[in-house]
Formats: structure tokens, sequence, C-alpha cells
């Protein structure tokens, strides 16, 4: 990913040419006053096409649409703005600035609950690194980067991203790194920091914090190795320091928990038996990371035994252990062997959240209904005269029921458990809506899904993490997938979210567009990009552009909606990969547009980016595709871009490939120039030459009558005396430079010695060619009753290919395709 984050980033995200509507070249400037950062910009055109519109004489024409202006996140593009600068080797913005946008940045993440993306989080670990490694003027130092600073990014850091999250570990390491540095001894000194706050952010008890979300950004991002290292160092300093193993504890079964969701049994045994040695207790964390670790697995005995040892003090096991015993059960046939487990639980009188699991598992392994479970909660409310709090259910057994009921895929039974709770007189909360909306989805109730959304919007409950914004994505992709999509449903949606200044997912992005594109709504489509694109991380970015790619590659789609798609493509994404504009530029040739895929070759030739300039592959590519559709204005074009082209050294193949672009323009004496051009050339003509300069000889005796008809017969004379074998293609591209002299007894002589002279019998391809290229059709019509008597079944097959009435005569269906 360091090779996209180099010396185009910043223009990747911020300038006009890419992420943002103005046109290549234009400037963005940024407002700092704004709370949002509005991205300011001048009036651009944008390359789709409008649909048109009638107005009696314009007088009752709407005003335009004012397009959604992009918004970065504040602080953002300060560190756009250093990356930037790091990698073109400038001088970065002052110290406050860089300090002021960092800032702002992290508070905005905190203030809404905002994780940072990949990329995000490799710029913000780029800053901190060079804040840390830089020195503060001595007058700033009182403003400078502190331990606040850095604790407040390490507690955004573990905000789990979607995705690749390699920059998170590393941002944590740098931050960790920068507490350490900020409070070890000696570290306030220095600086003549406030005694008291010194004392304050370095107390044993911060300091015990700071390695424990340390520790925690290990394991969740995937270095759980590392973090048993880091333990077993950490263990050694306390005991050095002979101070309380404080915490202990919970550092094991935070690393043990890490081996496990990384799947390392081997290194978890080992570390498992560690703990145990070192004085840790088979506390209910530890017997629920191990269980679930081989249950997870369906490893049968494993999970028994250990859900069956004896956890500390007798300690129940933790209903998430209990949970996922029972899904591991009714996987692998167990329920007779959890049954009895069960029944020993409900007569110990449990908590109110065990009770909730023995509802979870009289749904899935005993396959109770709604009124098995009624009784079963008038059961728990009949509590022991000497328990502290009354066992009542709640919205919490309600969602654990509904769970149940789609882990076993019954929407039926979740509506009933639902008018359960109505009947009970329990007061659902916004897990339950989140779930009501996510069987409906999966059931195909739409309509059902909206009254939910309604009541969430209404603010029937309280959503305080954005914990809806998962299943409202998956519910406007729903939307988006239908036959007949209510679009301005999925409007008001979306203007919802923007509203919340949520980020859509990419997904939901690549279908919204998809939707729009289908629907001619351009501006949509433009406003959905600007308002989440410029958030996305570059993985995220990609998959919003590979939607539009596989959308321009959709042949369901019209060829003018592909090219508003590939418009909008090169607008708000210009690092398109290479690879992805030539598939877009030979899908525009199959679509039998060469105009439009020789355009996407000259974006490609006047990328600022040398990666994405077309290679000699890629010239020889646009030219046989000229070759197969013809399109003179576009070849001009590539071959002046050819021309100014320092990059590329002219050879062979790019001369065959003009030849190819020239000859099915038409244009074959332009074509047998490049012919002499060859023919000087240390390296020679190859065979893809002689089948194409026939083939231009060919099609110039049949524009020309005055033509000189020797150069076909004087290179193939040469051909011959060179002794050469010569290829079925370049021998039938030959047969039909003679045909198209109109010299029949010479192409019958050819053919009939063919077994004698080339080592190879005719074939179809043979006569089709000998049979276009024939001058009259009187000598069409000889030619045929020659063939049709001395190679009968050969002309059957052609026959079977079909023929067509042109402006010279009868003509059969042979596709020649010719290779550079």
């Amino acid at each position: 990913m360091r090779s996209h984050l180099t010396r185009n980033v910043y223009r990747r995200l911020l300038a006009g040419h890419g992420l943002v509507r103005p046109c290549p070249g234009q400037l963005v400037f940024f407002s700092s006053s704004s709370s949002s950062r509005r991205l300011s910009r001048p009036p651009s055109q944008l390359l789709v096409r409008h649909a048109p519109r009638r107005t009696f004489f314009g007088i009752f024409k709407k005003p335009p649409r004012e397009l959604k202006e992009p918004e970065l996140e504040p602080g953002y593009d300060v560190l756009l703005k250093f990356r930037s600068d790091e990698t073109e080797n400038e001088r970065p913005q002052s110290r406050a600035a860089l300090l002021k946008g960092l800032r702002e940045f992290l508070q905005h993440k905190k203030r809404y609950h905002k994780y940072l993306n990949s990329t995000q989080a490799f710029l913000t670990s780029r800053l901190v690194r060079h804040l840390l490694e830089t020195e503060a003027p001595p007058e700033e130092l009182s403003k400078d980067l502190d331990v606040v600073d850095l604790r407040l990014a390490l507690e955004i850091a573990l905000k789990q991203p979607r995705g690749d999250c390699a920059n998170h570990l590393a941002l944590a390491k740098v931050l960790y790194a920068g507490i350490e540095q900020r409070t070890g001894a000696g570290a306030f000194e220095a600086d003549g920091a406030d005694p008291e706050f010194a004392l304050e952010v370095s107390s044993p008890e911060e300091r015990h914090q700071d390695f424990q979300q340390y520790m925690t950004a290990l394991v969740q991002y995937g270095a759980s190795l590392e973090a048993v290292e880091c333990l077993a160092e950490h263990l050694k300093e306390l005991q050095a320091r002979g101070e309380r193993n404080k915490g202990v504890k919970a550092l094991w079964a935070l690393v043990l928990r890490g081996l496990a969701s990384e799947g390392r049994e081997e290194e978890l045994l080992r570390e498992c038996r560690n703990a145990e040695v070192a004085g840790v207790d088979y506390m209910p964390p530890v017997h629920e990371i191990m269980t679930t670790f081989f249950a997870q697995r369906d490893r049968v005995p494993e999970t028994k035994q250990w859900f069956g040892k004896p956890i500390h003090a007798n300690w129940p096991p933790t209903p998430e252990a209990y949970m996922e015993v029972v899904r591991f059960a009714v996987r692998n046939n167990q329920k007779d062997w959890i049954r009895p487990v069960f029944e020993k639980l409900v007569k110990s009188n449990p908590q109110k959240s065990r009770w909730d699991v023995i509802f979870a598992w009289a749904v899935l392994a005993m396959d109770k209904g709604v009124e098995d479970i009624k009784q079963m909660i008038e059961l728990m409310m009949k509590s022991p005269k000497n328990q502290k709090k009354e066992k009542r259910p709640d919205a919490d057994t309600i969602n654990v029921l509904i769970k149940a009921a789609i882990e076993k895929k019954n929407p039926y039974l979740a509506e009933r458990f639902l008018a359960l709770a109505t009947e009970l007189g329990i007061q659902q909360n916004s897990s339950t809506y989140i779930l009501q909306m996510d069987y409906r989805l999966e059931a195909g109730d739409l309509s059902g899904v909206q009254a939910i959304y309604q009541k969430l919007r209404s603010r029937e409950v309280e959503i305080w993490n954005d914990e809806d914004v998962p299943v409202l994505n998956k519910y406007l992709r729903a939307l988006c997938s239908v036959e007949r999509p209510d679009i301005e449903r999925i409007l008001d949606i979306t203007s919802e979210l923007e509203r919340r200044y949520i980020i859509i997912e990419p997904e939901t992005t690549v279908s919204l567009c998809t939707l729009f594109l289908r629907s001619d709504k351009q501006f949509d489509v433009i406003d959905t990009l600007s308002l989440h694109t410029l958030s996305y991380s570059i993985e995220e970015r990609r998959q919003v552009q590979q939607g539009f790619v596989q959308y321009c590659l959709d042949r369901k789609v019209s060829t003018a909606r592909v090219w508003d798609a590939y418009s909008l493509l090169r607008q708000y994404f210009p690092d398109t990969s290479k690879e992805d504009r030539i598939r877009l530029m030979d899908e525009f040739f199959a679509r039998k547009r060469p105009d439009m895929a020789c355009h996407v070759f000259g974006h490609m030739r006047a990328h600022a980016d040398m990666d994405m300039r077309p290679t000699r592959e890629t010239y020889v590519r646009c030219l046989e595709g000229i070759g197969r559709y013809p399109d003179l204005e576009s070849l001009r074009m590539v071959h002046n871009m050819l021309k100014m082209d320092t990059t590329i050294q002219l050879d062979t193949q790019l001369y065959n490939a003009l030849m190819v672009a020239y000859t099915s323009c038409d244009e074959v004496l332009l074509a047998l120039d490049l012919w002499e051009h060859i023919t000087n050339m240390p390296e020679g003509p190859s065979y893809n030459s002689l089948a194409i300069v026939f083939w231009a000889c060919e099609k110039m005796y049949q524009q020309f009558v005055n033509a000189d008809r020797r150069i076909a017969r004087d290179i193939w004379e040469k051909v011959q005396r060179l002794d050469l074998d010569v290829p079925p293609a370049v021998f039938n591209s030959y047969v039909g430079a003679v045909a198209a002299e109109g010299a029949l007894e010479n192409i019958k002589r050819l053919i009939q010695g063919m077994d004698a002279t080339m080592g190879y019998s005719p074939s179809v391809m043979t006569f089709g060619i000998a049979f276009n290229a024939l001058p009259a059709e009187e000598l069409k019509v000889r030619f045929k009753q020659w063939a049709t008597e001395e190679y009968p079944e050969l002309w059957v097959r052609l026959e079977t290919k079909g023929c067509k009435q042109t402006l010279r005569g009868t003509m059969y269906n042979v596709e020649r395709n010719f290779e550079a």
C-alpha cells in the first residue's frame, strides 16, 4: 500500500483531477473555518451526459440542481498535506499547524465515535512519528504534543476498522512508544511541566492502563505472539521493581483470547499452561476462551474436556461459554450431552443473564415454542424470597430469543417472540429493532423493514453508537437490488445518514451508484461519491472503483451509460490501475466504439503518473483494436501520440500494428510505406508482417485499378528463395492478394499445389479469403464451381458460415484477425 501513498497521494485524495468534481488540473482550496471542511472549487463541466429536457422557450425550466459539496473530516487535510510534503521532500507546515490539525481530527473521531480507516491510520502514524522525532521550539513546549493527545489517539486506534489492520497495529506501536517516552523517568523535567499534572499522567495506574490498551491493540490486530513476549517482559519488570501483579490475570486472558482468535492452537495451549504456572487460576474468562476455541472448530472431545474442567472457586461458566456449547451441541448432534448441563443450571437458581441462555438452549436444542418459553419465564420469575433482585424478562431476553429464531432461520418464530414481548409488557430497545430489520431482510420483507426503520428514525428508541448503521447499509443494498427500486425511499435514507455524518460501506456505495447510473441519475452518483469516497481508505476506494469497472464491463448496460460511468470513474478514481483501463479500452472496442476506446487510451497517455502511461504493448493492443473496428480519426490521434512518446522505441511489432490499423482504415499506401520501414530495420519482418503486407496488397488491388501488381509477387518470390516454412495464415493472405488481382487460374494452381509446396492442405479460410477477394462476381461463380468439384467437403463447411451481399458482391462470413 505504501506505493499508493507516495508522491501523488495528496493529489489523488484532494486534487480536482480525481476524487472531487473539478476537472483535471484545477486546484482545490480549503477553508479551515468550517467545522466539516467543505471543499471549495471553481465551477467545472462534468464529463457526463445531460438528459435532454423540453421547455416552453425555457421560461418554465427548473433551476440547475446544486451538487453537494464534498467534505473532509476536520484536520484530515493537514494529515494529507503532511504526507504529500513528506513524499515530495518538501518543508512541512508549521508544528503548530500540524498539531492543530491532528487534534481537530482526533477530537472529531472521538465525538462521533468513528474509527480510523487503514489510510487514516497510516497518515496519523506518519504525522505522530514526525512530531515525536522532531523537537518543538522552546516557546511552544507547553502546547506541544503531550501524553493526553497520544492516549486519545490510542483510544481511537482501538476502534475496530473494516478491512486491513496492519496500519492500525503500526500506529498503536508508535503511540505507545511515544507514551512511554513521555511518561518515563525524567520525562517531565526538561519541559518544566506542572508537578501535579506529571504525577497524575505518569501514575502506576495510568501506565498500567496504557500497557493494557497497547496489549489490546496487539491481540486485536493480529500480533498475539508479540503480545506474549511483551507480557513476559512486563512480568519481569514488575518482579524486578517488586510491584504487585495488579491486573495481570486480565492481561493473561487478553493474550489467550488473541491466540485463540488467530487460531494458534499450539501457542494457546502452551500459554495456558504458562498461566497456570504463573498462578493464574482457571477463571470463567479463561474457561470461556478455551471452550469456545474448540467448540467453534467442532472438536468434540476437547470441547467436552475444557467445558467440564472445574472452574476456580466453583464459579459458573460465562453466558457466552454456555451459548457457544449450545451451538456446538446443535451442530454436532450433542444435544443429549448438553441437556444435563442446562438442567443443572436451571436448578442452580442462576442469574438473569444465564436464564437468557437457558431460553436460547430451549429454542435451539429442545425446539421449544413460544408457550414453552412463556412457562419457563414464569419459572424464572418465581425467585426465592431471599433473592436480592427480582428476575424479570427484559429486552435482552427477547433479543436472545429472536437471535435463536434467526439461527433457526425461522422469521415466523421471531415474530411470535416479538408478540410475546408485547404481551409481557417488555419495552424493546434498539437491538430489538435492528434484529427485526435483519431477519425481515433475510425473509425479503422490505415493507416490514421500512416500518421498523421509521420507528428508529422517529426516535422511539435511542441509538447511541450508530449500531444501526450495518443493517441500514444492508437495507439500502436490498432496496437497490429489487426489480423496481424505490429511488425516493433510497434517497430519503441516504439523506438521513448524511445528516448523521455517517459514511456508508463501500459495498453500499457500489450498489447505490450502479442503481443511479442505470436510472440516468448522474447527479446522485456524484453526490454519493463526493460525500463518501473522500473518507474511504485506499482499499475501500478500490472496492468502489472495481464496482464501476464491473458495471462498465456489463454488456447489458448501454454504451452511453457505460461512458457516463467511465467518465465518473476517471474523475473520482484517477488511481484506477492500468490493467483496468486496458480492460475498459478493450470493452469499448468490443462495443464497436473505437472512438471511445481511443479516448480511454488518450487518458492513459495524458496521465500525470508515469506508471499509468501506455507501454509498447498497450500501443499494439490499441492499434490492433482499431484494426478490428476501423476509425481513421482515432488512428491518427493514436499515431500522433506514438510519434510524441519519447519512451517508446518503434520495432517490428509496433510497425505491424500500425500496418494493421491503416490497412483496416483503407489507408493502404501508408501501410505499405510502413512495410518499407520494417524491411529496412535490423530486426526485419516477422511472419505476422508478411500476412499483414499481403492483406494490404489485397486491399490496394481492390481500391486502385492501376496499382503495381508486382509488390505481392516480389515479396512471395523472396520468401520462396529464402526457403522459409510459411504458416497457413501467411499463405492464405497471399492467396487473397493474388485473388484481388483477378488471377483465377493462379489461385487454382496455388491451392492445388499446397500439399506439395507448403506441406499442408487448404482450409475453409483459404477458400473464403480467395472467394471474397475476387474482384468480379463472374470470377466468383467460376471459382465456386471449381471448388465445389475439387474440394466439396471444404466448400460445404464454408457454406455453413453464411454469406452476405455487399457493394463488392457476395461475401462469405469469414473473420480475419491480424495480430502484430
